[in-house]
């Protein structure tokens, strides 16, 4: 039961509207796009702390060498443990928001090539619906 209801909040503030007006495309070369890869099969989980990409995947985009080599386990909730190939950087775009994001990369088997976790939906401040399966 409720006795009583503060209404001494302040008021929320929106952020910022960002726009760009249709005359800064003057001049630019378009359309541009300059993705180096589409991967398919992406899984964004809010119950993982990590983002896990799959050797293959980093294979078939070229950036072998790009992985910093470094094996740590990673474990799953189900309590099995993987161990990892190593991390790598990379830009995520998920219009209209571009973020740099450290993924952790395995070599297993998994119906996935790509987990995106709770750091990189913190970051584009997105909200998930598992009902949905829809961000």
């Amino acid at each position: 039961m409720i006795s009583q209801v503060s209404t001494d909040l302040p008021s929320a503030k929106d952020d910022p509207v960002i726009g760009f007006p249709k005359k800064g495309l003057i001049s630019l070369d378009m359309p541009h796009n300059d993705a180096q890869a589409m991967v398919n099969r992406i899984h964004a989980d809010e119950g993982s702390a990590a983002n896990i990409l799959q050797l293959a995947v980093i294979q078939q985009m070229g950036l072998k060498t790009k992985i910093n080599k470094s094996a740590r386990p990673l474990i799953g909730f189900n309590g099995a443990t993987t161990v990892t190939v190593g991390t790598i950087n990379l830009d995520i775009y998920s219009p209209p928001v571009v973020s740099l994001q450290t993924f952790m990369i395995i070599d297993e088997v998994s119906p996935y090539n790509d987990i995106l976790g709770r750091q990189w939906i913190g970051k584009i401040n997105a909200i998930t619906s598992a009902t949905h399966q829809k961000i």
